[in-house]
């Protein structure tokens, strides 16, 4: 039937999480997604956070990711994808659910009409919702914080971090100024309760907060759409015991965290001049790079899709060395960095890939591990 399947996107989408609730039952809502070990992939192990990810508002309602193999589309696929079957058995699975093989002409009809409506109001929340979002990734990064060079003890707490792993910030020949900021406490907001009244979800008592290095993460043109931001311990060099220790707020695809400059001294916003670019996953490696080869420009991509979707055709890059992470033994990250490799190729720059021989990566080589 002509529109049956935008009619059926919409209302999956409008019911995103009865379907959630049908298909991974032992998922739950976090921060306005419905987050779950991957039942396909059977990727649960002890001590190990889930990956897959379907947004349920704000943005792109019904969309979803598993962060770890990589696997990703919009809720007809998500409905396929759990089925183990194709978009023919996903629609089929989908009027069952929705109950649509047994309503008349008219009610499909009146349905039909409702969905139009509602798809506007969809479109209009999802552009408010994506407003409002980049508007609190801006404040995470700026507001109760301390810029670099100012001095504060955050600041001095965070120094002392990098310097523990062999990547102190003052050995950095051309930091960009314009990434760290430094915060007494920060809030762990994975560490939040949640309650509901009604229909409205609440937080009832917030996470535990550490100090915390902000950084911010920036699309081609220099816009923060996320911060990331990184819990230390509250007394000694080390991460906050926290799991993860690093959280990324607002949309961070496509965006970068600059930690040098390379031999221009211009962020890639704004320089012209092209140099080679390395570009790690940690902020730590990155560092550890940019302590060593000034005459690069370095960026973290927080992960590998991070780095999949980074900004590398600007004029500023003229080749690309990838810092990858070994992750032995890990097939979905190996797919990732394949996925990331490929994205990278396809810019039509020039793409050299290098791994630590020591460690996880270039800043385990740097504090000598093992």
């Amino acid at each position: 039937m002509k529109g049956d399947l935008d009619l059926i996107k919409g209302q999956l989408q409008d019911r995103v999480r009865e379907v959630c609730e049908r298909l991974l039952p032992d998922g739950k809502e976090e921060s306005g997604q419905w987050v779950s070990f991957n039942p396909i992939e059977g990727d649960y192990l002890p001590g190990r956070l889930p990956a897959l990810k379907i947004r349920m508002r704000g943005g792109v309602v019904g969309a979803w990711k598993d962060w770890r193999c990589g696997e990703s589309g919009d809720v007809i696929k998500l409905v396929s994808y759990l089925n183990r079957t194709d978009t023919t058995g996903a629609l089929v699975w989908a009027r069952d659910f929705l109950g649509l093989r047994t309503m008349t002409r008219a009610d499909r009809e009146n349905m039909r009409r409702v969905e139009a409506q509602r798809k506007e109001k969809r479109e209009r929340d999802d552009q408010a919702a994506r407003i409002r979002k980049l508007k609190a990734a801006n404040r995470l990064y700026v507001e109760h914080t301390a810029p670099i060079g100012a001095g504060s003890p955050a600041e001095h707490r965070a120094r002392a971090y990098f310097a523990a792993r062999c990547a102190p910030l003052d050995q950095v020949v051309n930091l960009n100024l314009e990434t760290f900021r430094f915060a007494a406490a920060t809030e762990w907001w994975k560490g939040a309760k949640w309650s509901n009244e009604g229909n409205r979800k609440f937080k009832s008592e917030p996470g535990p907060a550490f100090p915390a290095i902000h950084s911010a993460m920036r699309v081609w043109n220099g816009e923060i759409t996320a911060c990331h931001v990184t819990f230390l311990d509250l007394l000694k060099p080390k991460k906050a015991p926290v799991e993860p220790a690093k959280l990324m707020f607002g949309e961070a695809l496509g965006a970068v965290i600059e930690i040098s400059t390379g031999p221009t001294g211009q962020p890639f916003w704004r320089a012209e001049e092209a140099v080679p670019l390395i570009i790690a996953e940690g902020i730590e490696t990155a560092l550890s790079f940019a302590v060593t080869l000034p005459e690069a420009r370095v960026w973290a991509g927080g992960s590998l899709a991070g780095i999949g979707n980074a900004p590398v055709n600007l004029p500023c890059v003229s080749w690309v060395l990838f810092a990858r992470d070994n992750n032995v033994g890990n097939p979905q990250a190996q797919k990732q960095f394949e996925q990331a490799l490929g994205r990278l190729e396809a810019s039509g720059k020039r793409v050299v890939v290098e791994a630590s021989h020591v460690g996880d990566d270039f800043n385990d080589l740097a504090q000598g591990e093992e």
